[in-house]
């Protein structure tokens, strides 16, 4: 059976890529086997990622930040700057050490405007604004056409939008792995897709804290099997509820059909392309273990700079401070600590115009002989 890896490594990149992909979707051994949240195990128990308060939270193992919340609580205010309100246990499964009842109401944008100078506040507080360009990547809540197939990956979400199918990214993954590129062609074209179908992602791991990840995700895993007419929504259910637009609790079934892979390895970085410096390097993970260890000669551009409100931050910004250090001209290539977070930074870079390819810090450690724990 044919799987991204042994599929990518009998290609032209051969037992680079094959390694690659082997560390790429591999469970985090130093976190014991924990899964990091209840959403994101399949059936199979997949744990495909380090704990979410090592993703969300940069002093993770270290000092206690925002002591009474939960998990999940802390990655969606920390990582993906969204408020509390409306997210409770109800939603966010995952146990914490204090009651419900004595978790502190934090108001985010509170916060921020109690500290933040009035032009940056103002900038914070502006409309998101997209590019015509962009729409080929984001779909806009109201750009989205008849011809298109809706795709919700959320887990156990109950509320969707009419017409949607659903699939929950964790059925694309078992054991920390992507499936074999047949398993998931099968899944797809059961699911009533082809390959040959405009396709708009949308969804969320609420359970997680929320935020653009699993969407991203899976945008890049249809990308490498060759998918051309996919987008991601630029926004959420609520944001779809916001603009006035109606909501359902049931999905649809399409009937079934053959979904014909072409998979490559465009989207993936080597070892040996990262080692022979003819790359930029952008290391997404946060500051403090971009400090502990990192790739030589790596930009640290923390994906937390690139996500505002839960959603790809506005281009000018992104343009001009986040990823005004590179350079258009040069091949990126971008890591993290695991791939769903390593995809969101990806997915910025590409929507920037950057040929960008998304590389595992795992991987570089496993070359280097170097050990401990690369984190988020």
């Amino acid at each position: 059976m044919t799987t991204f890896r042994s599929y990518l490594g009998s290609c032209s990149a051969g037992a680079g890529i094959l390694a690659l992909l082997a560390l790429l979707m591999l469970v985090n051994a130093a976190h014991g086997g924990e899964a990091y949240c209840d959403a994101c195990k399949g059936d199979s128990g997949w744990d495909p990622m380090a704990k979410l308060d090592e993703i969300g939270n940069p002093n993770a193992g270290k000092t206690e930040v925002m002591p009474g919340l939960n998990t999940a609580q802390k990655n969606r205010v920390g990582i993906w700057n969204q408020p509390l309100a409306g997210f409770n246990k109800t939603n966010a499964t995952e146990e914490s050490n204090s009651p419900q009842e004595n978790v502190p109401k934090i108001n985010v944008s509170e916060s921020l405007a109690k500290k933040a100078e009035p032009r940056k506040l103002a900038e914070e507080n502006a409309s998101i604004v997209r590019s015509t360009g962009a729409r080929g990547m984001l779909a806009p809540i109201d750009g989205v056409s008849s011809a298109e197939i809706l795709l919700d990956i959320s887990k156990n979400a109950t509320e969707h939008i009419p017409g949607s199918i659903a699939i929950s990214y964790t059925r694309f993954l078992h054991d920390g792995n992507l499936k074999s590129v047949e398993e998931i062609s099968q899944i797809l074209g059961e699911a009533g897709i082809s390959k040959e179908d405009s396709i708009v992602i949308y969804g969320e791991c609420l359970t997680c804290g929320g935020g653009p990840a699993p969407a991203m995700l899976v945008y890049w895993m249809m990308r490498s099997l060759g998918h051309k007419n996919v987008r991601v929504l630029d926004g959420t259910v609520s944001d779809w509820a916001a603009a006035g637009k109606p909501v359902a609790k049931e999905t649809t079934i399409r009937p079934a059909t053959n979904y014909t892979p072409e998979a490559n390895d465009e989207f993936f970085a080597t070892y040996d392309l990262v080692k022979n410096g003819s790359v930029q390097i952008v290391d997404a993970r946060p500051s403090q273990d971009y400090a502990n260890h990192s790739i030589p000669g790596a930009y640290n551009i923390p994906i937390a700079s690139m996500i505002r409100e839960g959603k790809i931050n506005d281009e000018a910004k992104l343009e001009r401070a986040v990823f005004a250090i590179l350079d258009k001209n040069q091949p990126v290539v971008v890591y993290t600590g695991q791939p769903t977070l390593g995809s969101v930074a990806w997915f910025a870079l590409k929507l920037m115009g950057f040929d960008a390819k998304l590389y595992s810090y795992q991987n570089w450690q496993n070359n280097e002989g170097i050990t401990g724990n690369a984190t988020a």
